[in-house]
């Protein structure tokens, strides 16, 4: 038999690979990652495009805020400002341009069934000291839930022409 001082002698040292430094990923989880990226991209684009959409109701919101109930010429303000925040979603609505009954029957088709709109004919047209502060008091609560419950969308669709063969308006023929 050999002397394990041979032995010792004939043994090799086992050569470890080098410890890799960078962390490769499998060709499968690149994909998944690039999907996941793309994935946060659209929704990020989304809820963008609402935040931008909403800016005119948030705007309207806070100028709401800043209105004085008891000021008089408080119901004229109100009205510009619920008639901007029209126009700001669809600059032709037919109710930009209604007579005030149509704009009230309108608004108060808006509104929850126990909160009641006052006549915006005095409010609006009659001298100030011609009105009372709780019918002012109404009109602001009622112009608040107004902008709060407001869709942008649905004005939208509402104040855009239909387009086909019936209706007379044709966009490709033009």
């Amino acid at each position: 038999m050999t002397e394990p001082a041979q032995l010792l002698a004939l043994l090799a040292d086992i050569d470890e690979p080098a410890l890799s430094e960078s962390f490769a990923l499998a060709p499968g989880h690149w994909l998944l990652l690039l999907l996941l990226v793309a994935a946060c991209l659209f929704a990020l684009t989304i809820a963008l495009r609402y935040w931008r959409f909403q800016r005119p109701k948030r705007l309207a919101r806070r100028l709401w805020q800043q209105l004085d109930a008891t000021d008089p010429t408080m119901p004229a303000q109100l009205n510009q400002l619920l008639k901007r925040l029209l126009k700001a979603y669809a600059p032709r609505h037919p109710l930009l341009t209604a007579d005030t009954e149509s704009w009230q029957q309108h608004w108060q088709s808006q509104l929850p069934a126990p909160l009641q709109l006052p006549s915006l004919q005095p409010l609006l047209y009659q001298a100030p000291t011609q009105h009372n502060a709780l019918e002012r008091q109404q009109l602001y609560q009622c112009g608040g839930v107004f902008i709060q419950r407001f869709n942008g969308r649905l004005y939208q669709q509402a104040a855009s022409p239909a387009t086909g063969p019936g209706t007379g308006v044709d966009h490709a023929g033009a």
